[in-house]
């Protein structure tokens, strides 16, 4: 599939702060995980970076992009054929500074005709947000933060399910374009609470189907526009 302006979206709109380490669930090819190790990598970090994804061509696929990645060796990308229910739920699996997804959040839409499509896109029985939190609970270091990009309607149902366990700390709303209304919410959670920061609204483009100067200016360092 091609590169999701979700997946690029969630990296480059996330802080880093003081993370070292990183869990990308649901991680595809790895597009988030490798545009956040290039972030870490830039401040100087040497970044530990793990993915899980249920689907194995997705992962095979991740594998590769981490042996021909320049900016970081292949030994710091962890990347595993797995859910994030089973590696959470493993001995000696380590806690995350930062932990990131761009979930599947279709629940009851038209499903594709594609395999690949219908796993990465629609949540039914495969990571019912409940489980996503439990998850992400377990793995998070003290002090951590896990980002989340949804829809709006989808965003504020997650934050429902997350009440009392992840609290959320930031709200960045996404527009596609300045005439059109919100349709993607970057949220960040952490395990303490604190007042929640919303950030000014976010165009991709103008009125006049123009890539915006701020969305230009948060890709410039990892996609060709």
């Amino acid at each position: 599939m091609k590169i999701g302006t979700d997946a690029v979206l969630l990296a480059t709109l996330t802080e880093l702060a003081d993370a070292h380490s990183l869990l990308d669930i649901g991680c595809g090819c790895g597009v988030a995980a490798f545009c956040l190790a290039q972030k870490m990598q830039s401040l100087g970090d040497t970044a530990i970076v793990y993915g899980v994804d249920p689907d194995e061509a997705s992962i095979l696929e991740a594998c590769e992009n981490a042996a021909n990645y320049g900016l970081l060796p292949e030994s710091c990308f962890h990347f595993e054929n797995t859910t994030v229910q089973s590696f959470s739920q493993r001995v000696g699996v380590p806690k995350f500074d930062l932990i990131v997804s761009n979930p599947p959040f279709f629940n009851k839409d038209f499903k594709p005709s594609r395999e690949d499509r219908l796993k990465s896109r629609h949540r039914d029985g495969q990571l019912p947000f409940e489980e996503l939190v439990e998850s992400v609970v377990r793995l998070l270091a003290p002090g951590g933060r896990f980002a989340i990009i949804l829809p709006p309607v989808e965003s504020d149902e997650f934050r429902e399910v997350a009440a009392d366990r992840l609290y959320c700390h930031k709200t960045f709303p996404v527009r596609p374009t300045a005439n059109k209304p919100i349709y993607r919410h970057v949220r960040e959670y952490a395990l303490k609470p604190a007042e929640e920061a919303v950030m000014p609204l976010f165009d991709i483009r103008d009125a006049e189907n123009k890539y915006t100067p701020e969305y230009l200016e948060l890709m410039r360092d990892y996609l060709l526009l």
